[in-house]
């Protein structure tokens, strides 16, 4: 049966992954008539409806290269303020295939070069070879949200309860930005992603398969948020501010600055935002032959400031060296209450009341750093090498008061207060080198990376006597922990005739770790060390028929090791009945990708996919004496996703644009986890509806519906679906200097509640848990400098991303 649907699978045609090899390079030079180089010469790339897609300066010697440019037809066109406008012929790129420009010969020109206007057009979603681009700056709806709430718009992307992020249906995705790792998860994922506003947000990367360049942490693929950045010569630079409004506000004020120069280009972004988060939560549990009815109430407040600074140099023709620098500082305070009712069920009565508090207020700061360095050795090679490094720490004041009361609700039985600070510190650096060689049809590449992580954890406990705070040794502990990764990879591309591609590779990683648990209570765990080599092979082929119709599949294996925290095999309460406990003996989990492609016309996109993840991360809840429970992460024996997906954009009339997505997967959880025998098994689905509208009065609007199925949680509690209407409206004035935006997010408030439910393992559990998801909002933007600076080129940074896994 299995063999079968593998049979029928490689059959089916399917989305992201498109040609695994649609993109090549484009290469030529610029003389005059007297044979000389024309240097600084603007060469843009367009499509043949003279749509903007790259440009690039010429060098010193006359030369230009536009690198990574998808298969189709095109027009270049070259302006010098000293030579007439040169416009060539269209230009077939096909797959994988180098282009090579005859020589471009210029004519002097003794008139003035007029104004050239080239129309930049920016799809809200891109398909290329290998991801899938949600373009923010082309979604008026996106104004005034953070990174979070991006990520719920952008296509395949799911967010559940705990902000955990899947694609196509598969967890444990990898998040970064500009290319570099976050290297965060959980809230500390959430804080950080809540610091990065739209407005500073201009792409977010959506990779579902990735190749064997990529690092092979994260089983369920990758996210990389791009943000804006300048590439004009020249000054300019633009300030905005958004508001949004639900229950509580959300606002943010970010101001950029751009300059350029022939030789250096330097910009600059700080950003301020507030977030006011509502959590509410109505939660009945079955244990034990006992009710504990929960009613809580939680708002956390983050102020933050996200500033970063970027350099980027061409130093000569084949020399290309960049810098950029990042600091994300946080504030955080979290208000929690919570009315805890016990009952007894023979008979049923009301037994006590527990009325617990959790008041927290912290600060954290993410610094990270990025050197590049790209050399083009040769024509047909290229050599890049990255360094990283990056600081993170928070910290976190926590106060929890517990009064047990009688059914009366006002006698009390007992009162039990604690406190507990908890104190991260990570300390990273990476260095990586990537070397490509290219020959007729063929492809190499190559590279190595080390990567170096020490995690330092501080937990204290304190137990209050006389409203007096004491040091509890038995409760608190220090884990550190270290870790360090280094990969080998190879790859190679070749084309087999005219229209198949052919891609193979293999990444080698060998992971040396150890956690060491610094505490007072005598437990096994103290020392944990693991060191293990994986293999990592991707292989996959593409067929290519013309310009309308393109066929691919490929195949991967991936890893994503445990979380720092999961590791820690402390215990550290989030109420008085409610404990977090880590596993020190959490393994990996793997996933092996199936992924078959259909593409027409570089439009219609549908994919079909098949994964088998073993040794599944899963938080179980478990009984551990009376009415207490602990979450732990534990090893599920497997998770099997299959599914469908498309995606299509239809031009309905000449002002009304309409881009359908939708998914269909089909999840099963399945094992043994500590005597608890989890077996889930259902048909989930995904589909959402962009509509973009070009209205009177150069007014443009966007309009959303987005409806999602029941889901999974955790691996064992089912989400009722939801639904959303969102829409945007933004307006240009004073040629284009002021843009205002008016949003609406979730106007009907359909995707704010969601109903849940689980039964396993002695605990039937059932409830709503509620955020503040209907928002209305306005921002506002104004331009300054020289809108019209010339383009300068671009350089590609080849820094790879790192994990995502604190």
């Amino acid at each position: 049966m299995k063999n079968l649907f593998v049979l029928l699978f490689l059959g089916v045609i399917g989305l992201y992954s498109v040609p695994l090899l649609s993109q090549t390079d484009i290469t030529g030079s610029i003389v005059n008539a007297s044979n000389e180089g024309v240097v600084y010469a603007s060469v843009s790339l367009l499509e043949t409806d003279l749509s903007f897609v790259n440009s690039a300066i010429s060098s010193p010697e006359g030369n230009f290269k536009f690198i990574d440019v998808t298969a189709g037809t095109y027009l270049l066109r070259v302006d010098h303020m000293e030579y007439d406008t040169y416009t060539s012929a269209p230009i077939t790129v096909a797959s994988g295939n180098p282009v090579v420009i005859p020589t471009i010969t210029l004519q002097s020109s003794i008139n003035t070069l007029g104004e050239v206007v080239v129309t930049k057009k920016k799809p809200l979603i891109e398909v290329r070879a290998d991801k899938l681009i949600y373009n923010v700056a082309s979604s008026p709806s996106a104004s005034g949200t953070n990174g979070l709430d991006l990520l719920k718009k952008s296509p395949g992307v799911t967010i559940d309860i705990d902000n955990s992020i899947s694609i196509l249906g598969k967890g444990n995705v990898q998040v970064y930005l500009n290319g570099v790792q976050s290297r965060l998860s959980g809230n500390d994922l959430t804080t950080f992603l809540q610091s990065l506003t739209s407005d500073i947000v201009n792409s977010i990367e959506i990779i579902s398969n990735p190749s064997s360049k990529y690092d092979a942490e994260g089983t369920g693929g990758i996210i990389n948020i791009r943000l804006k950045k300048n590439v004009s010569v020249g000054f300019n630079g633009n300030a905005t501010s958004s508001f949004t409004k639900g229950l509580e506000f959300k606002s943010s004020n970010n101001v950029s600055l751009n300059f350029g120069s022939e030789l250096i280009k330097t910009n600059i972004d700080i950003t301020q935002s507030t977030d006011n988060e509502p959590e509410f939560f109505d939660d009945k549990k079955y244990q034990n032959d006992a009710l504990l009815y929960l009613q809580s109430e939680e708002l956390r407040v983050r102020e933050g400031y996200n500033i970063g600074f970027g350099a980027e140099s061409q130093l000569s023709d084949n020399h290309f060296v960049s810098f950029s620098a990042r600091g994300i500082l946080n504030d955080n305070e979290s208000d929690l209450e919570s009315t805890t009712n016990i009952y007894t069920l023979e008979p049923e009565e009301l037994s006590e009341i527990l009325f617990s508090e959790s008041i927290a207020e912290g600060t954290s700061s993410n610094y990270i750093g990025n050197l590049n360095h790209f050399w083009n050795t040769s024509k047909t090679s290229t050599l890049s090498t990255n360094i990283s490094a990056g600081i993170y720490d928070t910290e976190r004041n926590t106060f929890q008061p517990n009064t047990y009361f009688e059914p009366d609700g006002s006698t009390v039985i007992t009162t039990e207060d604690s406190s507990f600070d908890a104190n991260t510190q990570i300390d990273l650096w990476s260095a990586k080198m990537d070397y490509e060689k290219e020959w007729e049809g063929v492809t190499l590449s190559t590279g190595a990376k080390y990567a170096h992580v020490i995690t330092k954890n501080q937990f204290a406990f304190f137990n209050f006597e006389n409203n007096e705070p004491i040091f509890d040794p038995t409760k608190s502990n220090d884990f550190n922990y270290t870790e360090n990764v280094a990969a080998f990879y190879a790859s190679i591309n070749f084309k087999i005739g005219n229209s198949v591609v052919f891609n193979g590779g293999l990444r080698v990683e060998n992971t040396d770790s150890r956690g060491q648990l610094l505490s007072e209570v005598d437990i096994e765990n103290k020392d944990v060390k693991r060191n293990y080599t994986d293999y990592f092979p991707n292989v996959g082929m593409s067929f290519d028929h013309g310009e309308d119709h393109t066929w691919s599949i490929n195949i991967g294996r991936r890893i994503t090791r445990p979380n720092y925290q999961d590791l820690n095999p402390f215990e550290s309460p989030t109420s008085q009945l409610v404990v977090w406990k880590g596993n020190p003996f959490l393994k990996p989990n793997y996933i092996m990708n199936y992924q078959a492609s259909y593409t027409f016309q570089q439009k219609l996109i549908v994919t079909a996919s098949y994964s088998k993840t073993t040794d599944f991360f899963a938080r179980i809840v478990e009984i551990v004496e009376g009415n207490n429970t602990q979450i732990i992460p534990r090893n599920m024996e497997k998770s099997i996703n299959y599914g469908i997906s498309a995606s299509f954009p239809i031009e309905v009339t000449k002002f009304w644009e309409l881009v359908a997505y939708g998914d269909v997967n089909r999840q099963t959880f399945e094992g043994d986890v500590e005597g608890t025998i989890i077996d889930l098994d259902r048909i989930l689905w995904n589909y959402q509806i962009q509509n973009n509208l070009k209205l009177p009065y150069d007014i443009l609007m966007d309009v959303s519906y987005r409806q999602r199925s029941e889901w999974i949680w955790r691996g064992s509690v089912y989400i009722e679906g939801t639904q959303s209407l969102n829409f945007g409206i933004r307006k240009d004035f004073m040629d284009d200097r002021i843009q205002i935006r008016l949003t609406g997010v979730d106007i009907l408030r359909t995707n704010s509640d969601y109903p849940y439910n689980s039964n396993y393992g002695g605990i039937d559990l059932q409830g709503t848990y509620t955020d503040d998801g209907r928002r209305f909002g306005i921002g506002v933007t104004f331009k300054f400098g020289d809108p019209k600076a010339k383009a300068k080129k671009t350089t590609k940074s080849a820094l790879d991303e790192e994990l995502n896994r604190i």
